[in-house]
């Protein structure tokens, strides 16, 4: 099940962060009015007075629940006993605000931004909640498998493909479609290269330059079948071309960067298992 990634989360404190009451001018009545939004919005009292007990410090509230370092009072016998929310009650409520923060927020660039990034989470708001999208692929949760991978991986060049995955999230959430295809492919393309350096060193043979050449060298070294050469030629040409009739700009980048990383991902384990 897909998770909601730190990298939206950071939007929705953005978002949460610049709410408030149109008229407020003491701390008495911007506590009112987030003791009622909370109430308004159904969210359980120890989170109302979580939230209240930070006051309304998002940037304070959103990592704890996060991390689920979140603990409540409450009444007993003899008095107030502390306990701990626990790690799947936390994680419940970031859902919930994160829906706020985009219905609420009236800066409509902030929530395109949200918007954008929960789609490489693997969500989308319909119906006044977050649905998976086609299913629970996450770009979020391939790009850190991949990462893993890549680090117990004997690649060289490791920081750059991690800069280009994490350049082209931020550039599908900016709603930069085709720069953030570009990175990822360029990602692709280094590990492609990276793998090609480690299977020249053991065969002690030359692929030639260009990514067609590297990957029939792949098949001809036996890294890759016969289907795994028409399978990566063929992610190639479809994230090398411009044009997808059907597709929309939006659609293209959040499947160009998915398929990235699978293709990315299929390279590492496969160079894991016969490096």
């Amino acid at each position: 099940m897909p998770e909601i990634s730190q990298r939206t989360l950071g939007k929705v404190i953005t978002a949460l962060t610049a709410m408030g009451p149109d008229e407020a001018y003491t701390f008495s009545e911007v506590r009112d009015f987030w003791r009622t939004k909370l109430f308004e919005r159904e969210f359980p009292s120890w989170l109302i007075d979580f939230v209240l007990g930070k006051h309304m410090n998002w940037s304070v509230v959103i990592p704890e629940l996060f991390e689920a370092t979140v603990k409540a009072r409450k009444h007993g016998g003899i008095g107030y006993f502390e306990y701990e929310i626990g790690r799947t009650v936390c994680h419940a409520m970031l859902p919930k605000l994160t829906l706020m923060a985009f219905e609420e927020s009236k800066e409509q660039s902030l929530r395109e931004a949200i918007r954008l990034s929960l789609q490489l989470d693997g969500f989308e708001v319909s119906q006044d909640k977050l649905r998976l999208i086609d299913g629970p692929v996450s770009a979020e949760e391939e790009k850190s498998r991949l990462l893993a991978f890549l680090r117990a991986s004997k690649l060289g060049r490791q920081d750059v493909i991690s800069r280009h995955l994490a350049d082209a999230a931020d550039l599908f959430s900016q709603g930069k479609y085709h720069p953030a295809i570009g990175e990822a492919r360029s990602g692709l393309q280094a590990i492609i290269e990276e793998t090609v350096v480690l299977v020249e060193a053991k065969v002690g043979r030359r692929s030639g330059g260009g990514t067609k050449n590297q990957v029939e060298f792949l098949e001809r070294e036996k890294l890759f079948s016969t289907d795994d050469q028409q399978a990566f030629l063929s992610a190639w040409a479809f994230l090398s071309s411009g044009n997808h009739p059907g597709l929309s700009s939006e659609e293209e980048g959040r499947i160009g960067t998915i398929l990235c990383l699978e293709f990315s991902q299929i390279l590492l384990i496969k160079g894991k298992a016969l490096l």
